[in-house]
């Protein structure tokens, strides 16, 4: 059975996605994120989540993401998402594709006094990639053409 805390941590990444990403409320961003979280380039608290999530928001402006699973136990929230955005600006230095794009990822949020202190996200980014052109599609097949 879960305790108090675990569901107030699964709403908080709730919120997160469904209110705060979906509704484009990156201000609230400062009350989850803790001063101490440090981002995927060593930034600091809110900032550095919001630099991230600015990146994704101005290259797929309709980005939606949809919670597929979220499960909690101790201090730490896992939640499988997807998103599904068009690519209508610049992504990370590649030049828009006016595709739409499927992303999808398992994330890991560590609590630390209700805020998140820390986060581990692994994403198929490949997958992003080859949708977009910049990655060939038969980059994975493992046929081997004769000699």
């Amino acid at each position: 059975m879960e305790n108090q805390q675990t569901i107030k941590n699964k709403d908080t990444i709730r919120g997160l996605y469904e209110n705060i990403l979906n509704n484009r409320k990156i201000e609230l961003l400062n009350d989850l994120i803790s001063s101490d979280y440090i981002g995927i380039r060593g930034e600091k608290g809110a900032n550095a989540f919001t630099e991230t999530v600015n990146a994704v928001i101005a290259a797929f402006p309709d980005v939606k993401w949809t919670i597929e699973d979220i499960i909690a136990e101790g201090d730490k929230v896992m939640v499988r998402w997807s998103w599904v955005g068009t690519n209508t600006s610049p992504f990370r230095g590649i030049p828009a594709t006016n595709q739409k794009t499927v992303d999808s990822a398992i994330a890991i949020y560590r609590f630390s006094e209700d805020k998140i202190e820390q986060a581990w996200i692994q994403g198929d980014r490949l997958g992003m990639l080859m949708q977009l052109g910049v990655v060939p599609k038969d980059v994975l097949s493992f046929s081997q053409t004769k000699k």
